[in-house]
């Protein structure tokens, strides 16, 4: 009976709508000349206004979800005009961020405003009102660009840690260096998901996991904004994904694909780190390009997530809906779409070139610019730049803040965690520092790679694999080097010397890998440097088997910025230590790790494929409808995700998973982790959920907690984890999330749980088997969770014709599980807008539409939110 009723309401509604669509059409007629007129005047008394019936060439409606109190006019409209002539009140501190942007905003003519929104190494200062530059730059791993900064290890090091307490100090170091540059912004992290080794920026993510890219990114995030500066993480959303690896390539990814796996990073880095911008990225989104995107950069992130921030575009992204995209005609349409979608700064010349002329020929109004720019506004005014604007230029040279002794401490440890020990064979490391001869191979080997994104090192900065052997072994020690040949290069006249010195030698240290500097050959990983193979670059392989073939014991040391195929060095070298890009301290965190001074505690931030052929490969796949395997080779990596080898050893033991008595939603996870070895060491303790059966389809294995911890030789520890609702549910076929009854499994270990044999009952046989690995068990959840919502519709009784007045919703969680509540407001001329907001069980959020009803008697406006359906008349006199 009440889907009948729904039913019903629902056909009286159109049945309604349609009979007056007459009357509609002339008082679209009607309004638009209203609408011209009065908008410029108009106060945003909330963040979605709606100027009803104008004409949608004019105004769209999505772009009006917008910011708080900004008040929607041009210079020659104040409400107080006679503030203009005395002390500006934007200047004193004692009023609030909104006063000071309402003051401030009708003095800025056209250009000046404009001029707030073009990225000019950040936002520029405007003299004239005492307006401060807020500078940007890059800091992925480091204080990018300016001379003698930190360089730690590239991200993909970083997430190969999965220790949050040292990523929020790299957060917190590279803010103390650009603050000393008078810089506050950086358009760092980046939150992308890595699905595709193959893509040249893998080394500037955190791996291929949504939950531990999340962690790595708030940690970052949070020691970063610690020091007053704002963080703008990228590339939001979905270009870890792209077609074959090429950047940037679109895949085309559902919402559900969206939603489970990259948006969660961005998702927490609001919600959680209350990160002060956003980049929007190159991809596209339903067919739109991310930049001109409302559902993204409005609906999800500034209505659902509550995002309060700037927005700022990836370079030339907006010319690119003309010039790549083709998605517009001309420059002045890209700057429309971009505008409307809410891109507050756009780096590249879009803005600059064509956003004055997109207004003189009325495709904007000047009203349209000022969302974007209180939004720069609000920034400067919330890091205090009006009070203390400093020098508004960016310093490039070596400053006495940069790389000092503690935080070149910090590089090293980042690079001794990041580092991940592949291969051990009868424990040939660590080695000995008193060995007689060490021959040191490579065109790796003396030359210091520091990834993409990196500052300009100052001389003798960077530490190279050499002289950290160097440095290590005793002066009885004999160390001989030869280069072997380039990175990427088919010469190989090098390499009969290179196997000359390992003929003389007692062991061989050949570091091999990839190039990302401009002065060392050809590049080959970074933005814009996609590889197609995942091999080794140029003749090094042929370096590795040449000096594999002399019969000395190898440890081959890779120094890279995404995985390669192993397949032939995990049978031959007995030794491999990945390092990837590991910063200015890579050469003597690296020796560490060789001779035992350091113990190796990385693991693998994504999964390292046996074959190209089997990319996207990753470690939470979803069920097969078939077989797993290829004819040819099997489904599973080389080494999976999560695996990394110590020079100790560790075993799991008594797992225990207990519900809350009351709200078996909640689950609390501990294991007893012991080191049986004869060493200290670090093991990441690793936790991975299971939803045995489920109404759609779920990966196998899902990452839901990461703990590091030290233990001395013998000790063992109680690791402890806390589950939520949240982190148990699913998104149903309807896209609501829901927990559902059901059995869960448990996995608690060092690495993820290998994938089993056969091509049935993937779920129900995953798990631990070997208690060095990890330990597994179940629980059942007895109680479903799901959002439930209750809403109200507020409207006054009567109201005057012409002026605007608030229709409010109020939507409340009675429900036991966060979800989005989304609901649309009609009134008898037809759609007026809708809105949405994630709702926490027993929260209480409200939206206000300001709504204007230019004709006397009686109205009624009609709220659709799911199934329910609430009316509500209102006098106009």
């Amino acid at each position: 009976m009440g889907n009948i009723n729904f039913y019903l309401k629902y056909w009286l509604l159109l049945f309604f709508c349609f009979g007056i669509s007459k009357a509609l059409a002339q008082k679209q007629s009607e309004l638009y000349s209203y609408t011209q007129n009065s908008a410029d005047t108009m106060v945003l008394h909330s963040p979605v206004v709606r100027q009803p019936f104008c004409n949608c060439d004019s105004f769209d409606f999505d772009s009006a979800d917008r910011k708080t109190a900004v008040t929607a006019g041009n210079t020659t409209n104040m409400d107080n005009a006679d503030s203009i002539s005395g002390h500006p009140r934007y200047l004193d501190s004692a009023l609030s961020i909104e006063e000071r942007i309402k003051d401030l905003l009708p003095r800025m003519t056209l250009e000046e405003k404009i001029s707030q929104l073009c990225d000019d190494w950040g936002s520029k200062g405007i003299p004239r009102l005492k307006i401060p530059a807020l500078l940007k730059t890059e800091g992925l791993h480091g204080q990018s660009y300016s001379t003698g900064a930190t360089i730690f290890p590239q991200a993909i090091a970083m997430g190969s840690t999965f220790d949050t307490a040292l990523i929020y100090e790299v957060g917190k170091i590279t803010a103390i260096e650009a603050k000393a540059a008078g810089i506050r912004a950086s358009w760092s992290p980046v939150l992308d998901i890595s699905r595709d080794p193959r893509r040249g920026r893998v080394e500037e993510t955190y791996g291929e996991d949504p939950y531990l890219v999340s962690r790595m990114g708030v940690a970052w995030i949070k020691g970063f904004q610690g020091e007053n500066m704002i963080a703008i993480p990228k590339h939001f959303p979905g270009q870890g994904e792209p077609l074959g690896g090429r950047d940037s390539q679109v895949i085309g990814l559902s919402d559900r694909v969206m939603r489970t796996v990259n948006l969660v990073p961005f998702r927490d880095a609001v919600e959680e780190a209350h990160a002060g911008g956003m980049m929007a990225s190159y991809s596209t989104f339903h067919g739109v390009p991310d930049n001109g995107s409302v559902t993204l950069l409005q609906k999800i992130l500034r209505q659902e997530w509550g995002f309060r921030g700037i927005v700022v575009s990836d370079c030339g992204a907006i010319q690119n809906f003309m010039t790549k995209q083709s998605v517009v005609n001309n420059l002045e349409e890209a700057c429309r779409m971009a505008i409307r979608a809410g891109v507050d700064i756009n780096c590249g010349s879009g803005y600059k070139d064509a956003l004055l002329s997109a207004v003189k020929d009325s495709m904007l109004r000047e009203s349209d610019l000022n969302p974007e720019v209180a939004e720069v506004l609000r920034a400067k005014f919330k890091l205090g730049l009006f009070e203390h604007p400093g020098t508004g230029k960016m310093v490039w040279e070596k400053l006495p803040a940069y790389d000092i002794p503690s935080h070149r401490a910090l590089a090293k440890k980042v690079a001794e965690e990041g580092s991940v020990l592949l291969k051990n064979d009868h424990h040939l490391l660590p080695l000995s520092k008193n060995i007689g001869t060490v021959a040191v191979i490579g065109p790796d080997a003396d030359m210091a790679q520091t990834g993409d994104y990196s500052g300009k090192p100052a001389v003798h900065q960077l530490v190279t694999v050499l002289q950290g052997i160097q440095s290590h072994v005793s002066s009885h020690t004999k160390v001989l080097y030869a280069k072997g040949c380039e990175v990427d290069t088919q010469d190989t006249s090098g390499i009969a010397e290179a196997v000359g010195i390992a003929k003389q030698a007692d062991v061989v240290v050949l570091v091999v890998g990839d190039n990302s500097r401009q002065d060392g050959g050809k590049i080959t990983s970074g933005e814009n440097y996609d590889g197609a193979t995942l091999q080794i670059p140029g003749v090094q392989p042929r370096l590795i088997k040449a000096v594999q073939a002399v019969g000395k014991p190898i440890v081959m040391v890779l120094v890279n910025g995404k995985p390669f195929i192993l397949t032939w060095e995990a049978k031959h070298i007995p030794a491999i230590l990945e390092t990837w890009y590991p910063g200015e301290e890579g050469g003597d965190a690296t020796a560490d790790l060789l001779f035992g001074d350091a113990n190796p505690s990385g693991k693998l931030p994504i999964t390292f494929p046996r074959s190209v052929g089997q990319v996207p490969l990753y470690y939470d796949y979803e069920p097969s409808g078939r077989r797993y395997d290829y004819y040819d080779m099997p489904s599973t990596p080389l080494y999976r995700f999560g695996y990394g080898l110590s020079y100790t050893s560790f075993r799991y033991s008594h797992l225990r998973i207990v519900t809350e008595k009351n709200n078996p939603g909640y689950v609390t996870v501990s294991a007893d982790v012991q080191n049986t070895g004869d060493r200290a060491g670090d093991d990441v303790v690793q936790l991975y959920l299971t939803d045995v059966v489920s109404s759609v389809i779920t990966p196998v294995l899902e990452l839901k907690g990461i703990s590091r911890i030290s233990l001395k030789a013998g000790e063992k520890k109680a690791v402890t984890f806390k589950l939520t609702p949240y982190q148990l549910s699913l998104l149903d076929a309807n896209m609501k999330r829901v927990v559902e009854p059901g059995i869960f499994k448990i996995h608690v270990g060092g690495v993820s749980p290998a994938p089993p044999p056969g091509t049935d009952n993937h779920k129900q046989l995953i798990g631990f088997q070997d208690h060095t690995l990890g330990v597994t068990g179940t629980f059942q959840e007895p109680e479903q969770y799901q959002a439930k919502f209750h809403y109200e519709l507020i409207v006054p009784d009567k109201a005057r014709a012409d002026k605007p007045i608030p229709v409010t919703v109020i939507a409340k969680n009675v429900g036991n599980l966060l979800d989005v509540a989304k609901f649309k407001l009609y009134d008898q001329a037809g759609f007026i807008g809708d809105y949405r907001f994630e709702i926490s069980p027993g929260q209480i959020k409200k939206h206000a539409f300001m709504v204007t009803l230019p004709h006397q008697g009686s109205q009624m406006f009609i709220l659709i939110a799911g199934k329910q359906l609430i009316s509500h008349s209102i006098s106009v006199y």
